[in-house]
């Protein structure tokens, strides 16, 4: 008897130990908690503070816990690799939304475009682009890669800008946001008009020309090349306006007024806009220089072809 009783407790502590080992089962994973993929399963290690776990490949090794985090697997389908947000978030959710979706462009002109990006989930890098231009069309983004967090909505500026020879006409601009392969695109509607705007910088009087080198850069480039419009005339014409940058008054010596390119009829102030308004109606040279200096020593040249 005595020796029985012995027996008994010492029988027992192994099997205790076991069972508060096993923890009764309830801390095993549900299949809530499993990554969505068609990859091999991974590992688990656990418990703890339930911290936020990474999926690689729709099914690679899991540090515990909630199912919280991101994941980089692409879709549902766990191939590839992609950064999209745990929440299910993929490229092709993302939205391109544009400030405008038609706007009106001179010559030698510049105009600005806001660009917006929803990620609506996604997480990743998205590059801007503008694809095929115009002729004569020139952009340019401020940031042209945008990270996304996968909900603030990420921005940038696009700038916009038209040469002298720019044809006039109808075009689109596509504004494209790529990410992983994925792309989307907004555009914008652009008209590119007969017209230009000449400006007769400030200070003018004091940048040194003479008769035997004058100054040839004082309104733009030189000769300021312009692609006609079809079927140039009175009603079709390329529109030629001055601005007075200057704080003085100046007059525009000009002397083609057959062809809409005339003298000015007195001098204007500064800040202000030239009151004569050249509305070209032939294909030629037109030469051009400030009257109230007395002679041309600040030139420029207007070529329509």
């Amino acid at each position: 008897m005595r020796l029985a009783t012995l027996l008994v407790p010492v029988l027992a502590l192994p099997l205790a130990a076991l069972a508060v080992g096993c923890g009764g089962g309830s801390d095993l994973p549900t299949g809530s908690w499993h990554p969505r993929g068609t990859g091999t399963g991974g590992t688990a290690t656990g418990g703890g503070s339930n911290a936020a776990s990474t999926s690689s490949g729709g099914g690679g090794s899991s540090s515990g816990g909630t199912a919280s985090g991101s994941s980089s697997g692409a879709g549902d389908t766990g191939s590839g690799s992609s950064s999209g947000a745990s929440m299910g978030g993929q490229p092709g959710n993302m939205a391109v939304t544009l400030d405008k979706t038609s706007m009106k462009m001179q010559l030698l002109d510049e105009s600005l475009v806001n660009v917006a990006i929803a990620p609506n989930g996604y997480a990743g890098m998205v590059t801007l682009s503008t694809g095929n231009l115009p002729s004569g069309l020139d952009a340019k983004f401020d940031n042209a890669t945008l990270s996304l967090d996968g909900t603030t909505t990420a921005t940038a500026v696009l700038t916009l800008h038209t040469a002298t020879s720019a044809p006039p006409g109808s075009a689109s601009v596509d504004i494209t946001a790529t990410a992983d392969g994925v792309t989307k695109t907004a555009s914008v509607a652009l008209l590119v008009q007969s017209v230009i705007t000449l400006h007769i910088p400030a200070g003018v009087d004091n940048m040194g020309g003479t008769i035997n080198n004058p100054i040839t850069t004082a309104y733009g480039p030189y000769p300021i090349q312009i692609t006609a419009p079809q079927g140039i005339s009175d009603t079709n014409p390329v529109t030629v306006y001055f601005k007075n940058d200057d704080s003085v008054s100046h007059e525009i010596h000009a002397d083609a007024a057959s062809a809409g390119f005339g003298h000015d009829p007195g001098p204007f102030g500064g800040g202000q806009m030239d009151p004569y308004v050249r509305n070209v109606n032939a294909a030629g040279t037109y030469d051009f220089y400030l009257h109230d200096q007395g002679a041309p020593i600040t030139i420029g040249r207007v070529i329509i072809q």
